[in-house]
């Protein structure tokens, strides 16, 4: 009874048996008891977690103090102290994003719309993780068993790396689009050239991070080979899908309020780096080039005789 347990606990030198004697002695030590409870259920399952809960929530009353550690308790404080600031981390990043791009591009809905579709990059990559280290999906192919969890340090490490690196994908799209633009003043008109001009960029870097982060998956560690393959889908998928289809799609949609900015007077100058741009020259004419090498070779022949 809890009683008993109570008097044992409270003198167990009265305690008969040296059994429990030696096992009160090893959990007991002037002021402090050691308690040991085993859940039936797995470490990190919810049940377990729940009853860890219920523990600490527990007041034992009498100015006793009640420190609570273990399997499961010690997984919970990782997993809270990873992620307990994570929402501030968001929000300056994508604040910080925000204000950068607007100074750029002199754009109020381009950088919100940049800020969503890295958020379809990774949210895409977070699912292809729980499906393949989560579930085992393809885990014979790639050579693993699976845990029945994803890693918690694992979302986070592939957030920061792909939020850079489809950011980084978005601008030199963006750039190239805002250069068409200001030069046509058209905006299904830069949005091709835009494409046509980054499209060699983008996928020359993607291609890149795809090859070096597959090196990973080879690693025996799960967390390594979830980071590459992780990181390799996410970019395969923000260069194919995201920057190939989704964002020229919604620039088409949105028309000419994508270069919308409130403030007028600063929306009138076109950017500094416009003033860099490549102008288109017209293709001469098959007359206009024989005029021109028959020029050419002339010269050359006066050359010749002087």
């Amino acid at each position: 009874t809890l009683a008993q347990y109570e008097l044992m606990y409270t003198h167990p030198n009265l305690v008969a048996d040296p059994y429990i004697a030696a096992l009160l002695k090893s959990s007991v030590a002037g002021n402090t008891t050691f308690v040991q409870v085993i859940s039936k259920y797995g470490m990190l399952d919810q049940r377990s977690q729940a009853l860890v809960l219920r523990i600490r929530n527990t007041n034992p009353g009498n100015g006793i103090t009640k420190l609570v550690d273990g399997g499961t308790a010690a997984d919970m404080d990782y997993v809270i102290s990873l992620y307990s600031q994570f929402p501030i981390a968001l929000l300056v990043i994508a604040v910080t994003t925000y204000v950068a791009l607007l100074l750029l591009f002199r754009s109020a809905l381009l950088p919100l719309k940049a800020i969503i579709m890295n958020t379809l990059s990774i949210l895409a990559c977070y699912g292809a993780l729980v499906l393949i280290f989560q579930d085992g999906f393809l885990h014979q192919l790639l050579n693993f068993t699976p845990l029945g969890f994803v890693e918690a340090s694992s979302p986070i490490l592939l957030f920061c790396t792909i939020f850079g690196l489809s950011m980084d994908y978005e601008v030199f799209l963006l750039s190239r689009m805002q250069e068409a633009f200001w030069q046509t003043g058209n905006n299904t008109r830069a949005v091709a050239l835009g494409m046509q001009r980054s499209g060699g960029i983008i996928t020359s870097a993607a291609v890149i991070v795809v090859v070096v982060s597959l090196c990973f998956v080879t690693a025996n560690m799960i967390i390594v080979k979830a980071l590459g393959l992780g990181m390799a889908l996410a970019v395969i998928i923000d260069a194919t899908l995201v920057r190939g289809l989704l964002v020229p799609a919604t620039m088409r949609l949105i028309g000419d309020l994508n270069w919308w900015l409130p403030f007028a007077g600063v929306q009138r100058h076109p950017p500094a780096l416009a003033e860099y741009m490549v102008t288109e020259e017209p293709v001469p004419q098959s007359d206009e080039v024989n005029d021109s090498v028959a020029q050419s070779d002339t010269d050359v022949r006066i050359g010749g005789k002087r």
